[in-house]
């Protein structure tokens, strides 16, 4: 064989052997919009096949998403995220993800649609402020070790914001009540169920309370709650239907400064709950009413192909 066919052999093997390269990682799905956007920093117009651990970065128009592995999701106009196949991490925007066995995350938080048919939408209004809605469904927020902060019923929203790494605080305020003869409270911020113990639980159940303590190592024994707390300190807010006396017992030095950093941070109107490392308080935004995202228009592109 002369020298010129050798070279051309092993060229050939070489071409081969990238194209097998590219074709070990194929795409997990496809995005369009109705305009341009960019894709790890490219721009592209109309649609783009998505691979693991893109990056996509919108501009006036949002974008659809729809992966082979069924899930759907949209990036607002002005958005920023990575796309992998499990999940969508969101850098910048707002995204919504309109499937279940998937999950945005934001600032450290997981969100996903805890039933078919519910519609999960995240907003980063800050380096560490995420505001969650739910539409159509139940929404659930998990901090970052992967414990359930929060449950949304479809229509409500709730802003979340990361405390400093090993905060150990925990604020939530409910009715106590008893169950499997344990005390619990369901907390009225994030609709998540806490198993107590400590002293002074019994003289309060069937009040409303606001409690104050920190995470147990150990695991809750009643089915459905999300952690054991080591109750420090209780409050009483109402007995029944009238108000609490003046004078009840305060939270506690650490947990009442704990908890006013929160509300300042958040907002000094809301109910204010620190669950799992993370400060919570219910918002009247639009992001669960709004009919469309920023960037959506009536004429919506396909995903078909």
């Amino acid at each position: 064989m002369s020298r010129f066919a050798r070279r051309a052999s092993l060229g050939l093997l070489a071409f081969y052997a990238v194209a097998a390269g590219f074709g070990a990682t194929p795409g997990i799905g496809l995005v369009v919009a109705n305009g341009s956007f960019q894709v790890d920093h490219s721009t592209v117009w109309g649609s783009a096949t998505l691979f693991d651990g893109n990056t996509i970065e919108t501009n006036v128009s949002s974008s659809q998403l729809q992966l082979n592995n069924g899930v759907n999701l949209r990036l607002a106009a002005e958005t920023r995220a990575r796309i992998y196949e499990s999940r969508l991490v969101l850098e910048k925007g707002i995204g919504q993800l309109e499937s279940v066995q998937y999950r945005i995350e934001a600032a450290s938080l997981q969100v996903e649609a805890a039933q078919p048919g519910a519609t999960a939408r995240v907003q980063l209004t800050g380096s560490k402020r995420v505001v969650v809605a739910a539409r159509d469904g139940e929404v659930r927020v998990r901090n970052g070790e992967g414990v359930l902060i929060a449950r949304l019923d479809s229509g409500h929203e709730i802003t979340f914001e990361p405390q400093e790494s090993g905060a150990t605080v925990t604020k939530v305020s409910g009715i106590l009540a008893i169950k499997d003869g344990k005390f619990i409270v369901v907390d009225r911020t994030t609709n998540v169920t806490m198993q107590l113990q400590g002293t002074g639980l019994e003289a309060e159940v069937g009040n409303l309370v606001e409690v104050t303590g920190t995470v147990d190592a150990a695991a809750p024994t009643v089915a459905g709650a999300s952690q054991l707390i080591d109750v420090t300190s209780i409050k009483r807010l109402t007995k029944g239907t009238r108000p609490a006396a003046a004078g009840a017992a305060g939270a506690g030095a650490a947990g009442g400064a704990a908890a006013g950093a929160a509300a300042g941070g958040l907002s000094t109107g809301a109910v204010v709950a620190i669950v799992g490392g993370v400060a919570a308080a219910g918002t009247l935004g639009g992001l669960a009413a709004a009919h469309a995202l920023p960037g959506q228009g009536s004429s919506q592109p396909s995903t078909s192909r």
